[in-house]
């Protein structure tokens, strides 16, 4: 073999082995890519929020579909400065799980005034927001949050409620008829959806969600608003909306009272709940204007039987 001859088989075989690499990269690339990234917002609840983002962040994670980070709110009577500091940037994600609950503590724990204008703007530009759980407890003084929320733990005063019949008829009930917003004791419920939302295509019509809370007289307003399941409440008897959205200026947000995490609850059924895990999933897909999974797994739950998944987590 003559040196020319060698040195093209030799180029030759140097390019084949860089396109390999390259083609091997890019396909890891795009693995990571494909990941929607997800900002949990935590700091305070009444409920217990660091194991909360713990479950949270590896129920979504273990999916494979997402890449979760975290921005705490610091203590603003412990760290002052860090409190006024803190500035999470919304836009670089396209969907964010807010989880901060500051119910009955207005005065003392709050975002600071730069965030939530920060927050609004995030959503009014097309941002997508997950209400995780008491998340709708929050910000009652905070108009765009009202809004946002659509319907929120507030006093029968504060706006509208609302109920749905056995024909899926919704009902208005005026401000100050009914009751405050309350719940009764966490159970298996029957959760029914209505219509065909992209987040809930291909599930069943009802399905039982494990160890729950169904909220009952969520107050605010029917403003762009759209129940897409409900669940009957024991104590009257009337249904109320499980999980509902609502349109915000460009952006898009989804509210339920999926999850529960109390200080002294291990290894909850709540957070295990298989029709969670799937509502969750789904509508962070959607919130994020990516395509909405309609794979069903074999063990969601029936309208009979709930279904848990074991989620493992440092507690």
């Amino acid at each position: 073999m003559n040196n020319s001859s060698f040195k093209k088989k030799f180029i030759l075989y140097f390019i084949l082995i860089c396109g390999l690499v390259t083609a091997q990269k890019k396909e890891k690339n795009s693995s990571t890519d494909n990941k929607i990234p997800v900002l949990i917002i935590d700091g305070f609840s009444n409920h217990h929020w660091q194991l909360n983002t713990k479950y949270l962040q590896k129920i979504l994670e273990s999916s494979g579909k997402f890449t979760v980070f975290v921005s705490t709110c610091p203590n603003k009577e412990k760290n002052n400065a860090a409190w006024e500091d803190w500035n999470p940037k919304f836009s670089n994600y396209p969907v964010v799980i807010q989880t901060c609950n500051n119910i009955n503590k207005e005065s003392s724990l709050q975002w600071p005034d730069k965030v939530k204008k920060s927050f609004e703007e995030y959503v009014k530009q097309g941002g997508g927001v997950y209400m995780y759980h008491g998340a709708t407890n929050a910000f009652k003084s905070w108009d765009a949050y009202n809004e946002m929320i659509g319907l929120g733990w507030r006093k029968k005063d504060f706006g509208i409620a609302l109920t749905i019949d056995e024909n899926e008829k919704i009902t208005v009930i005026p401000k100050g008829e009914g009751e405050n917003t309350g719940h009764g004791n966490r159970r298996n419920a029957l959760i029914t959806r209505i219509g065909q939302h992209p987040i809930h295509i291909g599930m069943p019509k009802k399905w039982i969600a494990a160890d729950i809370e169904v909220y009952r007289y969520g107050r605010g307003s029917e403003k762009n608003l759209e129940v897409l399941s409900y669940a009957k409440d024991e104590k009257t008897g009337l249904n109320f909306p499980m999980e509902w959205t609502v349109k915000y200026r460009k952006g898009k947000v989804y509210s339920s009272t999926y999850g529960h995490l109390w200080h002294n609850q291990k290894q909850p059924p709540s957070m295990e709940c298989v029709a969670f895990h799937q509502s969750m999933i789904r509508a962070l897909q959607w919130l994020s204007n990516n395509k909405v999974e309609n794979y069903v797994p074999q063990n969601f739950p029936t309208d009979t039987n709930f279904s848990l998944k074991n989620v493992m987590v440092n507690q």
